[in-house]
Formats: structure tokens, sequence, C-alpha cells
């Protein structure tokens, strides 16, 4: 039995079940807006991919897929944190770090078009810049794709990271990149993520998807050393480029996107790798999940057959977002066509919806799984296909922060597997 077929059952199974009350919306807007106005701003091509949460912000990334973003890196106050009151439940999304770094592709010298931020154990945020604007529409490469990293202590840069030409390609637009401390050669140097010292900030492996380029670039921080990775498996399926997501479809070739790190200790990797850390990743226009050695990665590859790729798992449907738990190695995803989010044990056969809603939940771009808020489960929520038809409701919630907290009931008690 297909993995398509057999969730199709657990979802007559499970009808309603999968209740608002499994997660908690924090904040819900129709259209994103800022705190101040600009003669530029067209609300409804306004969207975030990307999240991150720290002990007191939210950071949201809004690329600019389209013309009239105003900011494209942005962050809001945590809802436990004491400003959270008086911004309501709709605030305006503030520009980061000011809005002198905002809408700089004439000059190269800002930010451009963020993707995804991450942040690091030093309390530092990493930007992704892709450099291309208006990438639904025209795809204008305006400047080099760059990392920017802030110290979030003082909101100032640290590193301006220029990726060089020879790991990108004409068409490249880097979309996701997780950052790996665990360097070769050094593994169990640094201790673990939680409660250890490590010995230097600097000391890590960035590991970048290229959406449009099908591949991984990994950056060396320490030796400012960079290579391409390539495998098949990053490509795109022509099977699985078109969407339906609550009744409306739309097509969309895109490769590797979803990227996820299995923890320092990976307690389910036997099945794979043995005790290796694995990178895991997936194209949004494909069905499979795929691993890959990081000791593989942080070398560059002499040929494809050297790479150790494994399949992990077969999905249900296409799906952009991938996390980690750091905790235990779960990974979290959200199969566009089944409105849900979903977790998987890797080396087992089923995945599981955690939580299911068919308004709230119709396109979930990014997932995170936070240390500094009890392992809560983050996520964000739009309406994309509704965003690349140009079909928005002007009366209706299109965007949501959301999270699922850990003290709640067990999903496992109330959904099947599938």
């Amino acid at each position: 039995m297909t993995a398509t077929l057999v969730l199709a059952l657990v979802s007559l199974l499970a009808g309603s079940a999968a209740s608002k009350q499994n997660f908690q919306t924090l904040y819900e807007w129709t259209f994103l807006s800022y705190d101040l106005p600009d003669d530029n701003y067209i609300p409804q091509n306004n969207l975030f991919t990307g999240l991150e949460v720290t002990s007191d912000r939210i950071f949201l990334a809004l690329p600019n897929l389209r013309s009239g973003v105003p900011a494209t890196l942005t962050w809001l106050p945590r809802p436990d944190h004491p400003i959270a009151s008086y911004v309501g439940k709709s605030p305006p999304l503030q520009p980061y770090p000011g809005w002198e770094w905002q809408g700089t592709a004439g000059n190269c010298t800002g930010l451009v078009s963020v993707y995804r931020a991450r942040v690091d154990r030093c309390n530092r945020l990493w930007v992704l810049d892709s450099g291309v604007i208006t990438t639904l529409d025209d795809y204008s490469p305006v400047c080099p794709p760059k990392i920017f990293v802030f110290d979030l202590k003082t909101d100032s840069l640290v590193h301006n990271i220029v990726l060089p030409r020879q790991v990108l390609r004409p068409n490249s637009l880097l979309t996701n990149l997780v950052i790996d401390y665990e360097v070769a050669g050094t593994a169990g140097g640094f201790g673990s993520f939680y409660g250890f010292q490590q010995q230097t900030c600097d000391d890590v492996f960035l590991y970048i998807t290229d959406t449009a380029g099908a591949a991984i670039i990994v950056y060396d921080v320490r030796r400012a050393a960079s290579w391409r990775v390539f495998d098949p498996s990053m490509l795109p399926h022509p099977d699985h480029s078109t969407y339906n997501i609550a009744g409306e479809s739309f097509t969309l070739p895109d490769a590797v996107v979803g990227i996820a790190l299995s923890p320092e200790t990976n307690i389910f990797g036997a099945q794979l790798h043995g005790d290796q850390r694995v990178l895991y990743y997936h194209p949004f226009a494909a069905l499979r999940l795929f691993a890959i050695p990081t000791s593989v990665l942080q070398t560059p590859p002499q040929s494809e057959a050297d790479l150790q790729v494994k399949l992990v798992f077969e999905k249900s449907s296409q799906s952009a977002s991938l996390a980690s738990d750091p905790s235990d190695g779960t990974l979290y995803f959200n199969p566009v066509s089944e409105l849900a989010i979903v977790s998987l044990r890797p080396g087992t056969p089923y995945a599981q919806i955690v939580v299911k809603d068919s308004e709230a939940l119709q396109f979930s771009s990014d997932i995170r799984v936070t240390p500094n808020d009890n392992y809560n489960i983050w996520f964000i929520s739009s309406k994309f296909q509704k965003y690349f038809r140009q079909t928005y409701d002007p009366n209706t919630i299109n965007f949501r922060i959301m999270r699922i907290p850990r003290h709640l009931p067990s999903p496992n008690k109330s959904f099947a597997f599938f």
C-alpha cells in the first residue's frame, strides 16, 4: 500500500480529531505590514518564507519574490516578552537590523532578498541573502549571494561573506542553510550544543541549498573555503512539480530546499550511517527524503559515488519545510496536500500526523524546534497557493505564526500513522 493511499485512509479515520487545541496561534495577519509607510509597498506581494526564534525575538524572512517588499528581514517580540502585550495580534513587522539595511539592490551593501536566517550557539544570526529579486516574475540577480552575520546582543554586523562565483551557477537561488559545529577532525571537541563551551564561534560548516541550481553548497567558515555538492536526488521530479493545496493548484519545479541536521548524538542514525551525523534534505518538487553523512560533505567530493546518499522516506505529498528536533532527532515537515505538520523518526517506516487544520495549515515554509523554548515546535503558515495565483481573499487570515507546546497531550495518542 502506498504512502498516499495509507494517508488517505488515515484522513478518513482521523476526521476532525486534529483540532486547533493542538497548536497556538501567536500572531496572524490578512496581509503582512510594516511599522513605517512605504510608497513601494504592495500588500499582496509580501510573503514570509523563513522563521527563527531566539530567547526574546521572532525573526521573519520575506524574499523579494515580487516587487513591493519594503523589508526582507524583520522581527517581532516573542509573545512572552513584556512588550508583546502592546503590539497586538497582528503587529507591524520591524526591519532588522534597521531600515538602512533594506532595499539595497542598487548598491549591494545591505540586504536584498532573504529566504531564511539561523541563530547559532554564540547568539549570532546568520542571514542568507540570495541577491535575486522578483524571482517569480522575471528572476533578476542584482547582487552576489552573501551571508551576513549579526551579533544579536548589539545588532551589529560581525561577518559579511560573499560566496565565490565558482560554487554558483547562472540560475543559482540560495534559499536555506544549516550551521554545523561538528567540524571534521575535531568532532567532539566542542561538546554539546546545550551547556558546554565550544572552541570558537567560527569553527563551523554551513550547508546551503541552491534551489534553482539543484545542489548543496558547503562553506567552511574557519578556512573561508567552499565547494559545490551535487547528486541527482537534489533535482526536482517532473511528476511532482504541480502542487494541490486546499483545492488550488500551481506548478513550481523547485529543487532541493528543505534541509535539517541530525543531532550531535544521532540516536536513530544506526540504521542509516552508523553513528555518523547526517544532513537530511528534500527537493520541493519531489516526494523522497534523503540523507548524506556530514563527514562526506566536509570534504570536497571527487564524484557523485563518494556522497553515500541514502533514501530515508517517501512522503505522501511534497513539502518545502524540514526540521530536526535536536533533543531526539525526530524530523518534522508539512506535506502540502495533507494540510498538516507530521513527524518522522528516521529509521522507521511511518510518519505521523502531529497537527492538522484545513484552514490554518495550508502551507508551512519553515519549522523550528526551539531549545530556548522548551523544545516547542514553532512554524509559520501562509496560503502560498493564493500568493502564487494571486487569488488572496482580503477578508480572511492569510498568514500565521504558530507553536505546538510540548506540555500538550501527546499527538501520538490522537492520530494514526501513515
